[in-house]
């Protein structure tokens, strides 16, 4: 589509006559991308109440994160999958006192549009955890998890390349209050995405080697996949899950060389492109859980190493 657009101005440059031709075929591409927005339609009061964002936030700090692996891209969906954290490194919540602030500003300047995304969280007291992080974390990049109230689904803002800064901070300690609040920013035009990873608080459940069906238990969401202990083996099914289960989101770790064991397009995976993923060390793929014999491949999940 940019490619198409970029001819149609060096059309009107180079020949001026075909101006009107060559703004038609402009105006023809971004209404090729309205096509796939489709019709928006108003919503109930349901939809546009304040206050709607839960108190509790994760802050991950970029140091946090592993540099060698891809950072998550986000797909079709507006979905990004599980964060490559480094080992050892897990999500830390930030309870706030009062509701989180999201705001997103956009104006148009003469080249192009410039914007900013704000995230406000005011926490209650004057307690060493804050004030320490404070004098730790003051213009510190993170990237923050969070969601709204009453919904299983968590929202992502920002990434590896562009995070949130934490920008300001204001502490107050006086007659009207104890508390401080801080305020992230980032200069993008990108809006939240969906997170659709695990919210990674322990470490990753060890699969049996050699074993054909991946055991999924109701306190973890991540399993490291071992090499097989003689040789390559195939996980062609899963246990462990039950009907309340829909809607997890399962990612697998590979650690295997000469032996990773494969995953397959069958009965229990449904795979993207029907494309199947090996174990080898460094890669990894987020699963959705459709019901509880089925996982699908979150689009665009995928790392595949050699």
């Amino acid at each position: 589509m940019t490619l198409i657009a970029f001819i149609f101005v060096i059309g009107m440059l180079l020949e001026p006559a075909s101006s009107s031709f060559c703004l038609t075929g402009f105006a023809g591409t971004s209404f090729a991308a309205m096509m796939v927005i489709g019709d928006i339609e108003d919503v109930s009061d349901r939809k546009t109440h304040g206050s709607n964002i839960a108190y509790k936030a994760y802050l991950i700090e970029i140091s946090q994160i592993n540099p060698d692996v891809a950072f998550p891209k986000p797909n079709s969906n507006r979905e990004v999958g599980t964060l490559p954290m480094k080992a050892g490194q897990y999500m830390k919540y930030f309870e706030a006192h009062d509701i989180p602030t999201y705001t997103s500003t956009g104006e148009k300047g003469d080249i192009t549009t410039s914007g900013e995304n704000n995230f406000v969280m005011i926490m209650g007291g004057m307690r060493d955890q804050l004030l320490t992080f404070i004098e730790e974390h003051a213009g510190g990049k993170f990237i923050i998890i969070f969601k709204e109230v009453g919904e299983d689904q968590w929202y992502i803002l920002g990434n590896y390349d562009r995070p949130m800064v934490l920008s300001s901070y204001e502490s107050k300690n006086d007659k009207d209050g104890r508390y401080v609040t801080f305020t992230f920013k980032r200069t993008s035009i990108d809006q939240y995405y969906k997170y659709a990873g695990d919210i990674i608080r322990v470490p990753a459940a060890k699969h049996t080697a050699d074993s054909t069906t991946l055991a999924i238990s109701p306190q973890n969401n991540r399993y490291e996949i071992p090499n097989g202990s003689a040789a390559t083996y195939a996980i062609n099914a899963i246990s462990g899950l039950t009907a309340n289960d829909k809607g997890r989101y399962i990612t697998l770790e590979g650690t295997g060389t000469d032996k990773a064991a494969t995953i397959a397009d069958g009965a229990a995976f449904t795979l993207e492109d029907g494309a199947t993923w090996t174990a080898k060390a460094g890669s990894s793929i987020t699963l959705h859980v459709m019901d509880p014999s089925t996982l699908v491949e979150v689009q665009g999940t995928r790392i595949q190493t050699a």
